[in-house]
């Protein structure tokens, strides 16, 4: 079934009964807001096999990741909703005084979903959006149209619509949107996207939350186990073929443990997806034919300048494009230009710590650091000399899977946090109420 555009003459309606809707405050009830988040439980479970479905048509690849991780979320904000939404009694200004934080909800908010993990990244702000009471238009990405749709008909189906609208398109109908009076925005995706989502909020100085992304690096120092670390780097590159924002964008690797990482990594890949890749029913493929282009530009051009010593094939019938790792790598490569979001591996050596620090720190603050040290000097360092959403230690993208963690970019890779309690955070105002009382004025 194909995705179903949204009339850009009804966009503002749809906004203006929602924003009605949450002035007769029905949403703000603890019991309400669990009916909405329960509701959304059963339309995971009664489309669970439409989204495989959807998922293989799109990317190639399960859905279970997404709709379990989704569940998993849902449920733990049920368990904790009563817990993190309770007010934050403060000290009075004196004993016969009340004071305390509210956390009200912002009103109608936008949720505006990505392709790569069209069901996570979208419900995933989603639930927050709901546990704070709010009201909520959803725009699903029209790229992964299968998933979107799947996704749009079982919020129709399960969602009560004076609380959850969907709004799909493309930039015509995004654009309308976004014309529109919100009281919050949250956007996944790119930086250039997220730009002109910045600027149409500015508009109605309206909030945003810019899930973003940027170049990544895996920090290999001397003392990493290779192995570990390979096999940690190679899988997050290939996991959904490499459309991930948290994948290694890059590797900084000392010269003298290229070689076993290369090694490595081509084995870990060979284990999870056997010797033809191609016909692997676990390696997935590129979106669509736009992204493959801009992907086999790239590899080209590294191809050109005879730096790719693994991989590189690609086929336009079937959007395949093969792990691939590149070396001889630059910072003036056009591999280092902008984040890549492909199964493409680029190394770049260095020889001292403070050389790679500085690598690093010349590209756009990254979603995540994923330094591979047991040293506590080096770790303090990193923590200390560069900037990100998130650092790692021995791990690929670990903190997102914490969800006692914020999980949010900084500068280009994004503004704003979610996941678990921050969630409830960014969909709420934390109210100052003083209560003072009378008879002690």
């Amino acid at each position: 079934m194909t995705l179903q555009y949204t009339s850009p003459s009804a966009i503002p309606k749809i906004v203006a009964d929602l924003r009605a809707s949450f002035r007769t405050h029905h949403t703000h009830s603890l019991e309400f807001r669990k009916g909405q988040l329960r509701a959304l439980q059963h339309g995971l479970e009664e489309f669970h096999d439409e989204f495989a479905v959807a998922f293989e048509a799109d990317l190639h690849r399960s859905s279970d990741m997404d709709v379990s991780k989704v569940e998993h979320t849902i449920q733990g904000t049920l368990d904790k909703l009563d817990e993190m939404t309770a007010d934050q009694e403060t000290s009075g200004l004196n004993e016969f005084d009340k004071s305390f934080v509210h956390l009200s909800p912002l009103g109608t908010v936008l949720v505006i979903g990505a392709w790569n993990f069209p069901v996570l990244l979208t419900l995933g702000p989603l639930i927050g959006a709901l546990a704070s009471g709010n009201t909520c238009v959803v725009k699903p990405s029209e790229v992964s149209e299968h998933s979107s749709a799947a996704l749009t008909r079982m919020l129709v189906k399960f969602m009560d619509p004076t609380v959850v609208q969907v709004v799909n398109g493309g930039p015509e109908e995004t654009t309308v949107l976004l014309k529109e009076r919100f009281d919050h925005i949250f956007y996944t995706g790119n930086t250039l996207v997220g730009k002109i989502v910045m600027e149409a909020a500015s508009k109605h100085l309206t909030p945003v939350t810019l899930e973003l992304g940027g170049k990544c690096p895996a920090f290999i120092t001397e003392n990493t186990d290779i192995a570990a670390a390979a096999q940690r780097i190679a899988y997050w590159k290939t996991w959904n073929t490499g459309q991930v924002c948290l994948a290694v964008d890059y590797v900084l690797c000392p010269k003298n443990l290229q070689e076993a990482l290369i090694k490595n990594v081509i084995g870990t890949w060979h284990e999870l997806f056997g010797k033809d890749f191609r016909n692997s029913d676990s390696y997935g493929r590129i979106v669509s034919k736009k992204q493959f282009d801009r992907i086999s530009k790239l590899l080209v051009a590294a191809e050109e300048q005879n730096k790719i010593v693994f991989g590189g094939k690609s086929e336009a019938g079937n959007l395949y494009v093969e792990p691939t790792i590149v070396t001889k790598v630059t910072e003036r490569d056009e591999l280092m230009q902008s984040e890549l979001f492909a199964p493409i591996l680029p190394i770049i050596t260095y020889e001292t710590f403070d050389e790679a620090l500085n690598i690093i720190n010349g590209q756009e603050h990254p979603l995540s650091v994923n330094l591979f040290s047991d040293n506590q000097d080096q770790i303090n360092r990193v923590l200390k000399e560069t900037r990100s959403g998130a650092v790692n230690v021995n791990d690929i993208a670990a903190s997102v899977t914490n969800e006692s963690l914020p999980f949010g970019g900084v500068g280009h890779s994004g503004m704003g946090s979610y996941h678990g309690k921050y969630s409830i955070e960014t969909f709420s105002h934390p109210r100052s109420v003083m209560i003072r009382n009378q008879a002690h004025l």
